[in-house]
């Protein structure tokens, strides 16, 4: 559960935070008092360096799994979101954010050895839309998250106007979607408005990272993914975006 000195969200705008939780409560850790002492504490100091070296174990799996490369950060802030251990409610909230972290799903999908999962590193150009046929494995449900760095936005005047400001903060908006022969499937979407509210399935204008889940997807089924944005993309220059796949052949 979530401890009761833990911060909701979400952002002014809506966007969903926090993004994932750590433990931070009764963790053992080392103490000051002396070179030999330790002692158990709570809070953003025990969560923070969990969740922060555990990110940075996955990024030496990848690295040595793949030439020396690091993961992008967006790349890694897809992974550790859509390998989460959801809680409560089906999908994210504006009180523990995607889930728990959970370092071992996430190296699962770096090593990928049951062949079910995709990590994609791409990047899309201005008016153009990417897409691919996935088909189902069996191996789970069919999971998709998108995550990309967005561009810097424009910083709000220190008027009073400015506090709560609800107007999206997005720059390159993208949108992820998946259809097969019964209709799509939407990323999850919060209501800022409503922040006790439960996840629903839409268009998602806030965040700049979409999670897409497929309850009960059938084994052999093809899918169509495809990623596209609003508007135009800032200066008209591509928009890197990371992909993780979860649950294909």
């Amino acid at each position: 559960r979530v401890s009761n000195f833990s911060s909701w969200g979400p952002t002014d705008d809506g966007r969903i935070k926090p993004d994932i939780m750590g433990v931070g409560t009764d963790v053992l850790s080392t103490s000051n008092a002396t070179n030999a002492s330790y002692t158990a504490l709570n809070g953003t100091s025990m969560s923070s360096p969990n969740v922060a070296g555990s990110m940075f174990l996955l990024q030496q799996l990848y690295n040595r799994l793949n030439n020396g490369k690091f993961m992008r950060s967006a790349t890694l802030k897809g992974l550790v979101i859509h390998t989460a251990m959801d809680f409560g409610a089906v999908g994210p909230d504006y009180q523990s954010g995607w889930g728990l972290l959970h370092a071992e799903n996430a190296a699962k999908v770096i090593l990928n050895k049951s062949k079910s999962h995709v990590i994609r590193e791409l990047s899309l150009n201005n008016g153009t839309i990417y897409t691919e046929k996935i088909i189902a494995s069996g191996v789970g449900n069919i999971q998709a998250t998108l995550s990309w760095t967005d561009p810097e936005g424009n910083v709000l005047p220190l008027i009073a106007s400015s506090l709560n400001n609800r107007s999206p903060r997005l720059i390159n908006d993208l949108d992820i979607k998946i259809q097969d022969s019964k209709g799509n499937f939407l990323p999850y979407t919060l209501d800022p408005e409503n922040p006790a509210g439960l996840a629903k399935t839409g268009v998602n204008s806030l965040d700049n990272v979409e999670k897409i889940n497929i309850p009960q997807s059938i084994p052999g089924e093809t899918y169509t993914l495809t990623i596209n944005h609003k508007s135009t993309l800032k200066n008209s220059q591509p928009q890197d975006f990371s992909l993780l796949l979860s649950g294909i052949g």
